[in-house]
């Protein structure tokens, strides 16, 4: 069943990351996710999305240019007194349901039951990860703004965009570097590299007054400290031997990636690494032989987004939805 969702929505969630990547100009200015003035994408009823689909609502925003990033069913449109405009197209959100399943008598439970349990009697239980998904449209794929003026106008009208100059700070980051509380040790020092040694298990950057921007000295600090989290004792990825080889290309876009969805969830933009341009667009032709791949990558990334955000103060913490965030 898993399979066959993923063969239904994948191609949908890999031709946005394709167009996405496609958008990346030379100069590599353009922020790798859009500055969002009305936060991060949530239903209607302000239900916040999780994990991959944060990620995947934003670029559909910024490269439909929807006013706002918020979504909702057709159902809860017709609840709404809502028209869904023709000729809309839906957009795919997923999420995982967990089912509980007795070893030996096959029998299944509730999942709250199971939480309920003591630690052994849960032993004798399996978790069985199942996909679902669920078709949304934009607030601007509604007829909302004549049906309901007032309404839409809250919603679109937009607040006075954050300065993301010198002075930009991120109170989780920093609180996280005065007190080394990463899973590594993390060196700022003047130079030209950033880096992360997987031999000494350390992460090198330059000084955050050497940067344009804060958002650029925090998503360096983010691409590193993705890499940090892959090795053998800790989420186990493979980083290749060289630059050029599948595994190391695979690596980076993860980084990227994870940058750039806890740039988001941590309030700022985050701006793709010049010297990545080249394996982001290499990826192009991978993701379009195998749609269904984009699926691995997006595990690893939320893997090492909750790793990341598990480990830093007043971070909202980053795991998958068990239900719906449409659901009633």
């Amino acid at each position: 069943m898993n399979q066959t969702i993923i063969d239904t929505i994948a191609p949908r969630l890999t031709e946005l990351v394709i167009k996405k990547i496609e958008t990346l100009t030379g100069d590599w200015q353009k922020p790798w996710i859009a500055d969002m003035t009305h936060g991060l994408p949530r239903n209607l009823r302000g239900t916040p999305y999780r994990a991959g689909n944060v990620l995947m609502l934003l670029f559909l925003s910024e490269i439909m240019g929807y006013r706002t990033p918020v979504f909702m069913t057709f159902k809860q449109a017709k609840e709404e007194g809502l028209n869904i405009r023709k000729g809309s197209d839906a957009f795919p959100v997923y999420f995982w349901k967990l089912y509980v399943r007795h070893k030996e008598t096959r029998k299944k439970i509730e999942l709250a039951e199971y939480y309920r349990l003591p630690k052994e009697q849960q032993k004798h239980y399996d978790l069985i990860p199942v996909m679902r998904y669920y078709p949304v449209f934009n607030l601007d794929q509604t007829d909302m703004q004549e049906q309901q003026p007032e309404r839409y106008a809250s919603l679109t009208t937009s607040t006075e965009p954050k300065d993301y100059s010198d002075g930009l700070t991120c109170g989780p980051m920093d609180r996280m570097l005065e007190r080394q509380s990463w899973l590594c040790p993390i060196r700022l020092e003047y130079g030209d590299r950033a880096f992360y040694s997987p031999s000494l298990d350390r992460i090198t950057c330059p000084l955050k007054k050497q940067f344009p921007s804060g958002a650029e000295f925090y998503g360096t600090l983010l691409h590193e400290m993705s890499h940090s989290s892959g090795t053998q004792e800790r989420l186990g990825r493979k980083f290749g031997s060289q630059r050029g080889d599948a595994d190391y290309a695979r690596e980076e876009l993860i980084a990227e990636l994870t940058a750039a969805l806890c740039g988001a969830l941590l309030g700022f933009a985050t701006t793709p690494r010049e010297e990545n341009a080249a394996y982001l667009k290499g990826w192009l032709e991978e993701l379009q032989k195998e749609p269904t791949y984009l699926f691995d990558i997006l595990t690893d990334v939320n893997r090492a987004v909750r790793m990341i955000s598990e480990r830093l103060e007043d971070a909202a913490p980053m795991i998958e939805e068990e239900t719906p965030a449409e659901a009633a």
